[in-house]
């Protein structure tokens, strides 16, 4: 993030909040991606080597008014939420198409969570099924996969560190392993 994002307008104090407060009630600089970041920026200062920081208040997103953006695995594509771009944790929503899903045995460079919204997405060695309602937790370094969503499949998907320790192969697109 060397370049400087947008920014948005701060919003209007809210009635019984002091004015002094409400300026200066934002959130310690940080590099953050993703829509909810990229839609509630309000303020820049330099960080470290060049780098630009932001900070944020608290921040509503509406999930459905986001495009979902295609990954280069047929059938799959995300909504990136938010990203810290210093730890590479993240959270998006992802979607798996019928008959879709991740190719082959892998782990993660940390652990992954997800939890099931709709559908069903199967762990095929393991025939662990994840339903609307699931929560699923992978823990740092565990293989696990191939993967196939039975049905259209939405999924709360969320890491506490970098996604993959190298590039998948079903990936073309380096980014969309981040």
């Amino acid at each position: 993030m060397s370049e400087s994002p947008a920014l948005v307008p701060a919003p209007p104090v809210p009635a019984g909040v002091d004015p002094q407060e409400w300026a200066n009630n934002l959130s310690e600089p940080s590099r953050y991606g993703g829509e909810a970041a990229d839609r509630s920026r309000e303020a820049l200062v330099p960080g470290p080597d060049g780098l630009v920081l932001a900070r944020f208040r608290e921040i509503l997103l509406q999930t459905d008014e986001l495009d979902w953006a295609d990954k280069t695995l047929a059938g799959l594509s995300h909504k990136a939420l938010w990203r810290n771009e210093e730890t590479e944790a993240s959270i998006s929503l992802i979607r798996f198409r019928k008959g879709a899903g991740i190719p082959l045995r892998h782990s993660h460079a940390s652990n992954q969570f997800m939890f099931c919204l709709s559908g069903r997405y199967t762990y095929v060695p393991t025939g662990l099924t994840l339903t609307p309602g699931s929560f699923y937790w992978n823990p740092k370094g565990s293989l696990h996969g191939p993967t196939l969503a039975e049905e259209e499949s939405v999924l709360l998907e969320i890491y506490d560190g970098p996604h993959y320790p190298t590039q998948p192969e079903w990936y073309t697109d380096p980014a969309d392993a981040h």
